[in-house]
């Protein structure tokens, strides 16, 4: 059980067909002080990735959510491997640069410096590769080719690790993937590419509709 009503199965599930409302429900009635430290890990998890999400869907509400992400990071910043926070904290930067683009160098040096950091720590951490990955994807100095080494190399870590079947982080590393071969004009990687991760996770949304925009662009 993730908290209460909200179990690990029901919000992966709502990943996987985009309802992220449920998401939104189990972060804001999730009482921090109640937690364990492995429960605080875990929101923390689902609010990085919640936050990117509600970031291109409403600024106000992002606003919000960026800062609870911040200080519940900052508060787990003793009881989480160190990589994995300079990599959260780089997430942090990566948001607020979302809101508020004229602090651009001050905001871009949060998200690199923090993310070198974490690589330094630790270059075999999956989510440590997959936000390395994100920051090549997204930056307009980075490479899609190295972004796909990381995201790859997640991907794999991923698979040998055990109680991965319901972590979301996969099927994100997986999406960005597809999205990276597509941005290289790899067309038909990206399609092979999705397809075999439908084969993973068949109910997919995310995948098929993917595979649907490769197919019919």
């Amino acid at each position: 059980m993730c908290h209460a009503q909200y179990s690990n199965h029901q919000l992966y599930e709502a990943y996987l067909t985009r309802d992220m409302r449920i998401w939104q429900q189990y972060i804001v009635s999730t009482h921090w002080d109640s937690l364990k430290v492995e429960e605080k890990k875990q929101l923390v998890n689902y609010e990085y990735g919640f936050t990117a999400y509600i970031l291109g869907q409403d600024q106000e509400e992002a606003r919000k959510h960026i800062s609870l992400f911040e200080q519940h990071l900052n508060a787990l910043k003793h009881q989480l491997p160190q990589a994995q926070y300079c990599a959260y904290l780089s997430s942090v930067y990566t948001y607020k640069l979302g809101l508020d683009k004229k602090h651009l160098m001050k905001y871009a040096s949060g998200i690199f410096d923090n993310i070198k950091r974490a690589m330094d720590l630790d270059d075999e951490d999956p989510l440590v590769l997959s936000m390395q990955g994100n920051v090549e994807f997204y930056s307009p100095f980075g490479s899609k080719k190295k972004a796909l080494e990381y995201y790859l190399k997640a991907d794999s870590i991923y698979h040998q690790m055990p109680n991965t079947a319901e972590l979301w982080n996969v099927r994100a590393v997986q999406m960005t993937i597809v999205q990276c071969l597509a941005k290289m004009n790899r067309e038909e990687d990206a399609k092979q590419q999705c397809m075999q991760f439908l084969e993973e996770e068949p109910d997919c949304v995310i995948f098929q509709n993917l595979l649907s925009e490769l197919t019919n662009p």
